[in-house]
């Protein structure tokens, strides 16, 4: 898995996956785009990254569990959008030279000593993308790429309650959002979570602490735990929350909401009151979407990440530990498909032709909160000859062809590559009658490791040269190499074998089944 140093959400994500084992050679279509599709749509059974139980239900506070987390009075999703939305709005986009700074870059992680960015601390890093259609809103298209900075941001400033309403316009417009756009996207942010006592005793006095609301919070509307609009109908309407602590509070230099609401004659908030449910969804992932896609310039977002009907997972060439013969293996996970469903897989040998059968446990996805099917196979080398690549095909399908390495090219060996504490272990073969030097091999590796004053991780990188070892196994040569980072590693490693500047294949160390 080559360069995954660069998006922040999958390193910060990535401890939680830790586990022992290697991960796949073959990623589909990337290591980076594989993965993150990974945390995106598998959410259950015994391969789910567990990504959403931090999330769903909407109510759920992640750092602790059963009925203290259901009497906090906080709730994870929505404090992921503010975290989110601390990180982006420290953006310039306003520079003499053009240029964009700041942005959705992680640089959070350094300014949580800020002032207005009080209580982050609690913050696990959860998606905006997630935490909204998790909820109930809409699916926001998820574009990586994003490079986490290496220090807080330049600009500071970020609207606080008792920040004023021009102040809080000018701090909006800076990062590239009109009246128009703060005003909804607040409303957007809000329709979800709590202003708390615990930390803001400012905007929410002591009497909202109770023995079913431990820290305090006081929701922006009657459905915390939702992503609807019923946080502009109870402001219009001044029902049920009014529109939160931010509107109402005691304090009436902290209501921060009710200035920007009616900075414009509350016109902007009348526009989304009128607006039906799905237009107001269609709204809020436009402009959710925006402030997610705001990056540094430099930076170059790829395509939205969507859910791949069927991919290939865990997909590797290794040795069988009975006959010690080469053998590719992995799974084919189809999304929304039927177990009695007969699927095919053919290599382009031509040589083999085989059916699967779904493991017997089915999966949940957050896409369409579908059933899914894992299907499992391990062909010996010598049965797929020169195949360069397999097709998948079956009932109800769209027949799709998948690259793979010839068997005997130069790959590593993930039965014979460990990862532990600081350090990985890595092996690498290639066919006896190659002629390949080890001068020619070299291993790029990439280790998380912790980073002070922030909960991302630092990107510990090294080039390895591989040496010849003395061992071989069925008409194959290994050459090992490893690598000690000397401090604790927080998640997968990332391997990369080279060959002459070439990308020859990808493993990752540590990640376990659901890191795949």
């Amino acid at each position: 898995m080559s360069r995954l140093s660069q998006p922040n959400l999958l390193f910060l994500l990535l401890p939680a996956l830790l586990a022992s084992g290697g991960g796949a050679m073959f990623f589909y279509p990337d290591p980076q785009a594989s993965l993150l599709e990974h945390l995106l749509v598998d959410h259950g059974g015994a391969r789910a990254t567990n990504f959403s139980a931090a999330i769903s239900p909407c109510t759920n506070y992640v750092t602790e569990v059963g009925e203290p987390s259901r009497n906090s009075g906080r709730t994870t999703a929505a404090q992921w959008l503010r975290v989110a939305f601390h990180d982006f709005v420290t953006a310039d986009t306003t520079t003499a030279a053009g240029t964009i700074t700041g942005g959705i870059d992680a640089s959070i992680g350094f300014e949580t000593a800020r002032a207005e960015n009080k209580g982050m601390s609690d913050l696990i890093a959860l998606g905006t993308v997630m935490s909204v259609h998790l909820c109930g809103g809409k699916a926001i298209p998820y574009r990586p790429g994003r490079i986490d900075a290496l220090h807080a941001d330049p600009t500071t400033g970020v609207p606080e309650p008792e920040t004023g309403v021009d102040e809080t316009l000018e701090e909006f417009g800076r990062a590239g959002f009109n009246r128009q756009d703060a005003i909804a996207l607040t409303a957007c942010g809000h329709t979800l979570g709590s202003v708390h006592h615990g930390g803001f005793p400012e905007v929410v006095g002591p009497e909202a602490v109770t023995p079913t609301n431990t820290n305090g919070g006081s929701n922006f509307d009657s459905t915390r735990g939702a992503f609807d609009p019923l946080v502009v109908h109870e402001y219009i309407d001044s029902t049920g929350s009014r529109g939160g602590a931010l509107v109402t509070s005691f304090n009436e230099t902290a209501r921060s909401d009710l200035r920007l609401y009616e900075s414009d004659g509350n016109q902007t908030m009348r526009g989304l009151y009128d607006m039906t449910t799905e237009a107001f969804q269609d709204t809020c992932a436009e402009l959710l979407g925006r402030m997610i896609d705001t990056v540094p310039s430099g930076v170059r977002l790829r395509d939205a990440i969507a859910p791949m009907a069927i991919k290939p997972v865990n997909v590797t060439w290794d040795f069988n530990g009975e006959t010690d013969r080469l053998v590719l293996s992995g799974n084919i996970r189809i999304l929304w498909g039927a177990p009695t469903v007969t699927k095919v897989v053919t290599f382009s040998s031509g040589d083999l032709v085989t059916s699967l059968s779904p493991e017997p446990e089915k999966r949940y996805t957050a896409y369409g909160m579908s059933d899914t099917y894992f299907y499992p196979f391990s062909i010996p080398g010598s049965a797929i000859g020169d195949a360069t690549s397999f097709t998948v095909s079956g009932d109800n399908l769209t027949t799709q062809t998948f690259p793979i390495s010839r068997a005997g090219q130069t790959f590593f060996v993930p039965s014979m590559s460990t990862a532990t504490g600081t350090s990985a272990s890595f092996t690498v073969a290639s066919s006896t009658d190659s002629g390949l030097g080890e001068e020619r091999l070299a291993v790029q590796v990439a280790a998380p490791v912790a980073q002070p004053l922030t909960l991302a991780p630092k990107i510990v990188t090294a080039t390895v040269n591989l040496i010849k070892a003395e061992d071989t196994k069925s008409g194959f040569q290994f050459w090992k190499g490893s690598y000690d980072v000397y401090q604790q590693v927080t998640g997968a490693i990332s391997l990369t074998l080279t060959q002459g500047g070439e990308t020859l294949d990808h493993l990752l160390l540590g990640a376990g089944v659901a890191g795949w």
